[in-house]
């Protein structure tokens, strides 16, 4: 039986950039969504061995589900039925080891492991971006979030050892590599949210309001030392989430620099001030997530910030491997000690290849 894999992803720094064409430095992440299918047929039935239901609807995503993650799936099928995919369907089971909820894109995972197993069945081939982008849609079309382009992105680009720096606008990008002698944790703050009812288009709508000062520019085209004049003339809430999204595409570019000439110390400051930056101007941090960096950093990870669209979820830290155990030890008996009702997990990651056929 056929087997495909799309990873998860963890994004180091670029957080509420992809939405409007800025700059993304993610990794895909050794965890994921494994789909054992039978290909063929004119029907997709899937079970899933982490969610409940059965979904069953016709190889061309005809059939939408009112709710579930069956939303998903008719969702990627109609999306590929745009792009002329003869509507072969498949007999499977889906199985994920990514925590739901978490900010590791285990909605876009799901997205990537669905498209790559139906462009299979109908010999569809898709240009990795031509895919990723299909799946952005699909993800629209099914919870009508309006995200950008970089978790799908991440699922299908990624490299082992490396993060993916992606222009989401130009659809350009090249690999980075990431230290060799660190292992990404992944502290996970057992709150829960889903994009669709969070804050996060409210966000978008918001930055959105601020944009027409950049007189057709994208965000990352700006110069930080403009930003002063720019937001002179706006309203307080849509100022401080266009300052964010500026400084947040520079914030990229120095990581890209801080790694590739081993300044981990730099690197470490460029992780604090951009969860600074999504705590205080683009808002989307919550008290668990800011304790969570602390104590990453105090217990002495290398860099710390939150991961995702925020308003629940986890924090990403660079961690020395010999450095791994004390620092987890130092988040969990922190977090237990100031939010004892809350239930932290944390995950040791390696950056890994991006979506593919198994077996």
């Amino acid at each position: 039986m056929p087997r495909f894999f799309a990873p998860g992803r963890a994004n180091l720094i670029g957080e509420h950039t992809d939405h409007t064409d800025g700059l993304v430095l993610p990794v895909a992440i050794d965890r994921g969504v494994t789909l054992d299918a039978d290909l063929g047929g004119d029907e997709i039935v899937l079970v899933s061995a982490d969610a409940e239901g059965k979904v069953r609807l016709r190889a061309d995503g005809s059939e939408v589900p009112e709710r579930g993650w069956g939303r998903f799936v008719a969702a990627v099928a109609a999306e590929l039925a745009d792009l002329d995919r003869t509507p072969v369907g498949m007999h499977g089971e889906l199985r994920s080891d990514l925590p739901q909820g978490a900010g590791l894109s285990s909605s876009a995972a799901l997205e990537v492991v669905l498209a790559t197993a139906l462009a299979a069945a109908a010999d569809l081939e898709l240009a990795p971006l031509d895919l990723a982008a299909a799946c952005r849609r699909a993800e629209r079309r099914a919870v009508g979030v309006p995200s950008g382009i970089m978790d799908q992105a991440a699922s299908v680009l990624g490299r082992a050892d490396h993060a993916v720096l992606l222009d989401c606008g130009r659809l350009e990008y090249r690999f980075v590599p990431l230290p060799a002698d660190h292992v990404l944790l992944i502290a996970d703050s057992g709150v829960r949210r889903q994009l669709e009812t969070s804050g996060y288009a409210q966000r978008s709508a918001e930055l959105g309001q601020a944009l027409h000062v950049l007189d057709g520019r994208r965000p990352c085209e700006i110069g930080v030392e403009d930003l002063d004049d720019l937001l002179a003339g706006l309203d307080d809430v849509p100022a401080r989430r266009l300052r964010h999204v500026v400084t947040e595409n520079e914030r990229v570019r120095q990581t890209e620099a801080a790694l590739a000439e081993g300044r981990l110390d730099d690197l470490g400051l460029l992780f604090v001030a951009g969860h600074a930056s999504l705590r205080d101007d683009y808002e989307v941090t919550i008290p668990e997530l800011d304790r969570l960096v602390e104590l990453a950093v105090d217990g002495g990870a290398t860099a710390a910030r939150m991961t995702g669209g925020g308003f629940g979820g986890a924090v990403i830290a660079l961690v020395r491997e010999e450095l791994v155990e004390p620092v987890e030890a130092a988040l969990a008996d922190g977090y237990e000690r100031d939010f004892p009702t809350r239930r932290l997990q944390v995950h040791r990651c390696r950056a890994a290849d991006g979506a593919r056929r198994l077996a």
